[in-house]
């Protein structure tokens, strides 16, 4: 299987789901900036966007979520997708976390861009994105239980790990208090599972560590 992605050094979940499937050496590495007309991940994927799993047999999954629950059927061990009644609060919990990235992403890449030309009705949509996310996590974090992981984890120390890196509130700053904001603070309960969760080895995992090397990415 070839997996197309840009091979930026944070938490990717298709990685993280692929370490703990045990199905790191089944991928072949293709890392590529998507912005150029000319990448070839627009040969692969109409949407032009990353990740992509390409399968032996040409099947094509063009979403990182897609690709993460195909890799968790190929695992022999414990589910990252639950099977059994916990299957949907995980999902649901799933969404949370990649839609905190999301945001978190959209924010960055209007920051990019000259002030005067930067969507500020957009940037607000974005930020209120945020702030009604991380609360809804610190609530679904409250009820973790000790030892449990799933997709929702994945996804949540992904978005978490993200906001971290790219500080979007500061970047854009667009109220004064976004200057210093502290999501460990004001969300204690999230903040003690993600400094827990980080530990895990799948999620210390990095492109680097497995030889990939990053072809011109998006800065995002």
């Amino acid at each position: 299987m070839k997996l197309y992605f840009s091979g930026r050094d944070y938490i990717h979940k298709v990685l993280v789901v692929a370490a703990e499937a045990g199905v790191l050496d089944l991928l072949e590495f293709e890392t590529e900036n998507p912005i150029d007309r000319d990448a070839p991940i627009w040969k692969v994927n109409p949407l032009g966007r990353h990740p992509v799993l390409v399968l032996d047999d040409g099947l094509v999954l063009n979403h990182g979520l897609l690709c993460c629950e195909y890799l968790d059927s190929l695992g022999k061990g414990p589910r990252l997708f639950p099977q059994d009644e916990r299957r949907w609060k995980a999902m649901a919990q799933m969404i949370l976390g990649d839609g905190l990235f999301d945001a978190t992403s959209a924010l960055v890449v209007q920051g990019l861009r000259p002030v005067t030309e930067r969507n500020g009705p957009d940037m607000a949509r974005h930020r209120e994105r945020i702030l009604h996310v991380l609360p809804a996590m610190e609530r679904a974090a409250r009820e973790f239980a000790p030892g449990d992981f799933h997709i929702g984890h994945v996804c949540f120390a992904g978005g978490l790990n993200f906001f971290d890196l790219r500080k979007p509130l500061g970047r854009v700053m667009l109220v004064p208090e976004d200057a210093d904001f502290d999501w460990r603070a004001r969300y204690p309960h999230l903040a003690v599972w993600y400094e827990q969760a980080i530990r895990r080895p799948s999620l210390q995992l990095r492109p680097s560590h497995l030889g990939i090397q990053s072809q011109g990415a998006p800065k995002v």
